[in-house]
Parts: structure tokens; sequence; C-alpha cells
């Protein structure tokens, strides 16, 4: 069948008659009113549907039928080690709902239940229902953002064989460099619960590459986290002025971070966690050369540095999700946490560990959401780094964002984001710029860099009924961007930018996380001289 795996007529009888009925009494946690009788779990049932459901006609076509001969099938196995309850446990309905988070997180998983099926011995039977994503991607496209084309070809697997893992390969112009490049992930890495990443680029001025190895907090009472990222880049750094580069510097940047937290206390759904951090960076600069017309941006004062410091980290998170659907992506569940989070990193770069420079260094995260209702949802984060040297503070970086959604109708939507950034003395690659890339879609990328800017965006969103073979979802968008930016040239803050536009959202029904893909056409109201009437843009980078 191309629907559902089924594993027994009996077990789905029960589910008619008992989760309905339970479903009716409590339509919401039907797990929690289990946990209160103190039920126990007798039986772990897993089934993994399609990705085109067979037994809908839209989706009943030589599309649908092909692509799921085609699709390798997620294992049991691996959908089995994602859960945080056994056969046998005591039923604890905050663990269903944060394994039901974590299946619908994986990239190749399109939506995830877990529903209860009360057996006539009291027991419980976990029906643990999965809709596999497609998966394989071959990327073949041509992009325009700020006035500014890339091409890229790829072919992405999330889900190689049915086994969770993911490889990848791509090749990539822009108007900086080329690139070819080799990604491979594993979240359960020999059938454990460490995960790795591993990346490599190969571009025409140089390589980036990364690996990750990590032990995460994969439950909210996990006892303890430990984990090492090391990264190459070297290439070069453009540094940008009305659109165009300016300058041009080779640049090598090297790091090692080594993380170790433990489980310090929880109360409630609230945890509280703390650990340490061992840190190392190389960063060095070559010759900076002009290769942009003469003017009022100068030359950057270029330091090389060796950080080596150790650090001490402590967090706090709750359980407090809720889920949405149609805010940012399609037809898709979207799981935000409606609680404060936070995550602390306080340390030091010491010369006797082989730092050239004696400061204290830090960094701050925190967020939270709101909503009264599935209609309406408010999100904030906020994260403030950097380091404190003698001379001051020194690549300190402030961010502050704040997101909105509102649905007037069911396929109505208004959605609004708010950021603003503030640097004191930054690196040069972590200068700030205001243009398409920072999201005013009608103009051109990297119109001017500063230390200081606010973006605002607002878009009214339709949705509609239109879905083409079960794989598109069509849909509108009309658009206001604003913004300015405080110039590194000594001219104080720039004018405000805005600009207007109307474009199409279709989203692809069948991806992990209902990705939309993204074609608007943006005019500018206060425009530059030198750049277009309007701005044509063409991706599936969203911003909210």
């Amino acid at each position: 069948m191309g629907g559902i795996r089924r594993s027994g007529v009996c077990q789905l009888l029960g589910l008619v008659a008992v989760v309905l009925p339970l479903r009716a009494a409590n339509p919401v946690r039907p797990w929690n009113a289990l946990e209160a009788r103190k039920a126990t779990i007798g039986k772990i049932t897993v089934e993994i549907g399609d990705v085109f459901d067979l037994s809908k006609p839209a989706e009943n076509t030589w599309v649908g039928r092909t692509a799921n001969h085609l699709h390798s099938s997620t294992r049991e196995q691996v959908i089995r080690r994602v859960l945080l309850f056994a056969e046998g446990d005591r039923v604890r309905a905050r663990r269903i709902y944060e394994t039901t988070r974590l299946l619908r997180a994986l990239p190749f998983v399109r939506d995830a239940s877990i529903d209860p099926v009360l057996q006539p011995d009291g027991t419980v039977v976990a029906l643990v229902r999965v809709r596999d994503a497609w998966t394989t991607q071959v990327n073949v496209g041509y992009s325009q953002v700020g006035g500014q084309a890339s091409t890229n070809f790829g072919v992405d697997e999330r889900n190689f064989l049915g086994t969770g893992k993911s490889v990848a390969f791509d090749l990539s112009k822009d108007s900086e460099r080329s690139t070819w490049g080799l990604a491979y992930g594993d979240p359960q890495l020999f059938g454990s619960r460490w995960t790795l990443a591993a990346h490599t680029q190969y571009l025409t001025d140089g390589y980036v590459r990364s690996i990750q190895l990590e032990r995460p907090f994969f439950a909210l009472d996990t006892p303890w986290s430990t984990g090492v990222v090391l990264s190459q880049s070297h290439s070069s750094l453009s540094l940008y002025d009305q659109g165009v580069q300016i300058f041009h510097v080779p640049f090598i940047q090297n790091e090692v971070r080594l993380t170790g937290e433990l489980l310090l206390g929880a109360s409630g759904d609230r945890v509280w966690r703390g650990g340490l951090l061992l840190k190392r960076e190389d960063t060095s600069y070559g010759v900076i050369t002009q290769t942009g017309p003469p003017g009022a941006l100068t030359a950057p004062l270029l330091a090389s540095r060796r950080l080596r410091g150790v650090a001490l980290t402590f967090s706090t998170q709750k359980d407090a999700f809720d889920t949405f659907v149609d805010l940012q992506g399609t037809d898709s569940p979207e799981d935000y946490n409606l609680a404060w989070i936070g995550k602390l990193e306080l340390g030091v770069y010491s010369r006797s560990l082989g730092s050239t420079l004696a400061a204290p260094f830090f960094r701050i995260q925190t967020g939270s959401g709101w909503s009264r209702s599935s209609d309406d949802l408010t999100l904030l984060a906020a994260s403030w780094e950097g380091r404190n040297p003698p001379g001051g503070l020194e690549d300190s970086r402030l961010s502050l964002s704040l997101t909105k959604y509102r649905k007037l109708t069911e396929k109505q939507i208004l959605a609004g984001l708010v950021a603003v950034d503030h640097a004191r003395r930054p690196d040069p690659e972590h200068w700030y710029y205001i243009g398409g890339d920072q999201g005013l879609r009608g103009y051109p990328n990297q119109v001017h860099p500063g230390d200081a800017r606010w973006t605002a965006s607002f878009d009214y969103r339709l949705l509609t009924d239109q879905r083409w073979w079960g794989i598109v979802r069509m849909g509108y968008s009309a658009f206001v961007d604003l913004g300015a930016i405080r110039r590194l040239d000594g001219q104080g803050w720039s004018r405000t930018y805005a600009d207007v536009g109307v474009g199409l959202r279709l989203g692809n029904l069948k991806s992990s996380v209902g990705r939309v893909i993204l074609l608007s056409v943006a005019v500018p109201l206060n425009r530059e001289p030198y750049q277009a009437r309007w701005q044509f843009t063409v991706g599936n980078a969203m911003r909210f």
C-alpha cells in the first residue's frame, strides 16, 4: 500500500474505539489523563507513512506513485532510537510530547504523532506514526538578491537509504567566488545519541572545513552533554560600500571549541545546566588591497590574534512548547517555545595558555515566546557577545529581534520582523551591512557598512487552495521593508531606506519544514543613484 504501513487490524480497531473517546474527553492532551491514572506503556508500535498518501485522491497520481516507489522509507530502528520512553515505562506525558517534537524536527520527517491505544489489561499501546518527507533534492538554480546573481547545482540526500544519515554535494558561483563542497551528517552515530556533522568546501580563493562531534541534551532531563567543534577557514575577506567591493584581504581563521555540561537541577518543566568551555581561535589577515574606487571608507586596522581561553557556561530551559500551522512554512506543524530560555558563557583569554590577548570574553543569549491563541504568536530573541581587553570592549555585538505573526483568517497572515544590531569596535569580518541580504528586498546587497543598524519588514500573506500534484501550495504576499545603518565612513546614520513589493510564495508540501520558495519584485522608495529601479528576488532563505 502507498499509505501508512499497517501493523495490525486489532490495534487500528483499538485506536478507533478508545482514542477517539479519549480525545472527546480531552482533545488536546490525552496522555495527561493516562499519566494521572498511572498507566503503563505495554507496547510501542511504529508506523511509517510514505511521502505521498495514496489514500488521498489528490496525491494518488503518477507523480505520487513514482515518488513513493523511488523513495527509501525511513527504517523503523531510526525512529525508535529517537523515542524518550520504552516498553514497560510509566506514562510520562511530557516525554511523549517531547518525543513528538524531536521526530518533527528530523530533516526526513514531514509530520509525526504519538497516540495512545488502551488495552483490556489497562496498559497502553503507544502508536508512533511518522510521515516521511521527500529527502532527495537535485538543486539546479539561479537566484538574484539585491541585484547580485548566483547559480548553483547540488545533490542533497537527507535520509540516505532510510538510515537518517545525510550526504550532499554542491557547486555554486556568486559575486565573490566559485565553490564546490561535500557534507555528511549522522544524527545517530553508530546507533547512539552522538551526532556527527562534517563539511568541506573548496573555493577559488581557499577552503572551508568543519567537523562537529556532539552528544547533545537530546531531552529536557538529559543528565550531561559534551562536544567538540573544529573549523578552518582559509579564504579571503571582502569589504563593501555602495554594493561594490572596496577592499580585499587574505583571511585565515581556525577555531576549536570543547564543551562539557551537566544537568544541575530541575523544577517542574524548567531545568538548569552548567559546564565548562575550552576555546582556541587563531585569526590572521594578509595584506589589504584596495579593489574599488577611492571614497570616504578607509581601510580598517587589521590585527592578527591568537586567543586561548576557558569559560564557565550556564543555561536554563523550560518545556512550554506549542504547535502552530502556516506561520513560516506551509501545511506543516511548527513548534515554538513559549517560555524564557537563556545561555551564558563567561570566561577569560589568558597569556599563560598561549593567548596574545589577556581579556575576559562573554556570550549571552535569551529568548521567549507569547501566544494568546493558535492565530497569534510573538517571538523575542536577544544576544550579546564580545571581549573586554584593557582598552575597552571590542568586537562587542548586541542583537535584538521581535517577530510577530497574526492570522486574520485561516488563509490570511500578517507577519512582521523588527531587528536592531549594535557593535563596538567590531572585527572587520563582523561588520554590519544593510541591503538585500539584510531584508531590504528593493536594494542591492552591501549598500553601506556600519556598526549599528535597524531593519523592519512587514508582510501580508495570502494562502490559496491551489495545490499542484500534492507538491506545491500557491500563496501570495505584499510587503514593505525599512532600515537604516550607522555608517563606518564617519557620516553618521544613513537615511531610512524603504521599499514595497509583491511576490509569490510556493510552499513545498513534501519537505520536512514546509519550506517556501519566494519569488518577489520590490521597488525602492528612495533608491541610490547607482541602483536599478526594481529588484527581483528568487530563493528560499526565509527570515521570518
